[in-house]
């Protein structure tokens, strides 16, 4: 059970739930896999024989980069309820945010080309009092400001 389902105020209910995308891993896994290389290059150089631990240097580093936005990517959660928006991103260092579906504006999606391809963008809700919340690299942004839509409407979703 994840903090949404832990936090539904009585009678509401997801209608929708999404995380941050994959796409978070690309960068580590490039520094990860630069310092494997790094390592095994600087390994078969004579002189100075520890010249080898700077790769291994960075490889730890990529590594080190990509247990951390596993530990994003896996305690993120934005949804939509019968209610609200709610949204999570973090372990130790939490931030959480919940707006009531009749205190929001506008929601905005914005996505690069590669983020089309990979169904990815960044998802920016303005509330009342114009509060605004950016939120990137969200798997199916579109999706979520469809539900958000709907949600407002109070159409049931599909």
């Amino acid at each position: 059970m994840g903090y949404v389902e832990r936090h539904l105020l009585a009678d509401e209910r997801v209608l929708y739930k999404t995380r941050l995308h994959w796409v978070l891993y690309l960068k580590p896994l490039l520094v990860t896999l630069f310092g494997v290389g790094l390592t095994v290059a600087l390994a078969l150089m004579p002189d100075p024989p520890w010249l080898w631990y700077l790769g291994l240097a960075v490889t730890v580093a990529g590594a080190l980069w990509w247990a951390a936005r596993w530990i994003e990517l896996r305690t993120s959660e934005f949804a939509v309820t019968s209610m609200r928006l709610i949204f999570k991103v973090g372990l130790v260092a939490r931030y959480t945010t919940e707006l009531q579906l009749s205190k929001v504006e506008s929601i905005s999606v914005t996505q690069s080309l590669p983020g089309r391809m990979l169904n990815y963008g960044n998802l920016t809700v303005t509330g009342t009092g114009n509060t605004r919340e950016v939120f990137a690299r969200v798997h199916d942004p579109v999706s979520f400001r469809n539900e958000v839509q709907r949600a407002s409407a109070g159409r049931p979703s599909a």
